[in-house]
Parts: structure tokens; C-alpha cells; sequence
């Protein structure tokens, strides 16, 4: 598989399985966990819960865009560049989020932010179908749910506690910090896969199919 690091065969794919999951929880953790400090955020903006809501949740009209995208384009796209992009990227919006005047801005940086972890997360999994072996992939992908569930969870009672010690500027600022260090660990620890042949002998393009 893909994870760089010399070991015996058993702790190897623990390390591995440790790493993908990690990913994972690093890549969806800012979809979860901004849910859990809502009402801290309706408060701040002087709006009604239900209006925090709809920008909160504004994320997921970006992961659907930017799943599209990415099937469309997936053949064109080297899948760790592209992974390591979009966490990065992602630290961007998660940042601003720290310092957004307005509901306005907030729901745009949520959409910005969901064009970035869905373009993560489904080239993770074009990834590891690509860099695992049979045996592995079973495994590969137990553990990236797992993480993807984990982030859900442990995602929700970081932010609340962040928000309590640091504020919701300093909630945001950290959870940039951890998108980075998700595209840091891809970075380091996997390696880049042979691009995918292009499928060009029906002449039919991926729309009309």
C-alpha cells in the first residue's frame, strides 16, 4: 500500500490504518463540528438559531458541487496532489471564519469549506481503491469510515470546549491548524499513484455516458 513506513507486516497496517483514519477524521471534522457551537454562533451574530443553521449547514451545498467536479474531472487529477491541495486550501475559509463581519460571509466560507472536504474526501477514496491491494482494501476503507464517524463525534466536543476556553475565533483558528496538519500527514505519508489510463476508444465523453 501506499503509507511509507518500514515495519513488520502487522504493525505496518496498523500504522496505516491509524493514518487513514486520521485523515479522514481531519478531513470532515469542520462539517460536524461547527453544529455543536450553533447557538454560541447564532448569539454572536444576533440572529435566529435557525438562520445559523442554514449558513452552518451551507457546507453541504458545496460537498455536493464539489462531488460532481470531481467525478467529472477525477481521471485528470493526480489524487495526493489533489488531496493535499484541498486540505490546504481548506485551512483558508476555516481560518476566516474566525473573523467573518456577517452571516453572509459566514455562509460563504461554509460553502467554500464543503467544496474543499468533499473534493478531499472523494479523492481519498479514488485513492485508496487505486493504491490498495486487494487484501487491503477491505481494511483500507473500515478504517477511513471509521475516522469519518469518529470526526462526527469527537469533532462536536472539541468545538464545544474550544469555544468555551478560546472563544469562537480561536475555536476556528485551530481547527485551520488541523486541516493542515491533514494535508501535512498526506503529505508525509502517502505516496502519489500512476495516473489513471484515459478511456478514449469509444469516443464518447463522460456526460453523453
Amino acid at each position: 500500500m501506499s503509507v511509507a513506513i518500514a515495519r513488520s507486516p502487522a504493525s505496518a497496517s496498523v500504522a496505516r490504518s491509524l493514518i487513514i483514519g486520521l485523515t479522514a477524521f481531519l478531513t470532515v471534522v469542520d462539517l460536524f463540528a461547527t453544529q455543536a457551537i450553533l447557538p454560541s454562533l447564532a448569539s454572536a451574530y444576533h440572529v435566529t438559531p435557525a438562520a445559523m443553521g442554514f449558513a452552518v449547514n451551507a457546507s453541504t451545498m458545496g460537498m455536493a458541487v464539489a462531488g460532481l467536479a470531481v467525478a467529472y474531472f477525477s481521471r485528470r487529477i493526480d489524487r495526493r496532489i489533489g488531496i493535499i491541495a484541498s486540505l490546504t486550501v481548506l485551512a483558508i475559509p476555516t481560518a476566516l471564519l474566525a473573523v467573518a463581519p456577517n452571516l453572509a460571509v459566514f455562509t460563504l466560507l461554509r460553502v467554500t469549506q464543503g467544496l474543499c472536504m468533499s473534493s478531499a474526501f472523494a479523492l481519498m477514496l479514488s485513492y485508496l481503491g487505486e493504491a490498495c491491494t486487494a487484501e487491503e482494501t477491505a481494511g483500507a476503507f473500515a478504517a477511513y469510515i471509521t475516522g469519518n464517524v469518529a470526526s462526527n463525534l469527537f469533532g462536536r466536543l472539541m468545538a464545544a470546549a474550544l469555544a468555551d476556553h478560546l472563544g469562537l475565533a480561536g475555536n476556528f483558528l485551530v481547527f485551520a491548524a488541523l486541516n493542515l496538519a491533514g494535508a501535512a500527514l498526506v503529505y508525509f505519508y502517502l505516496r502519489g499513484t500512476p495516473a489513471m489510463p484515459v478511456l478514449g476508444a469509444s469516443g464518447r465523453s463522460a456526460l453523453s455516458a
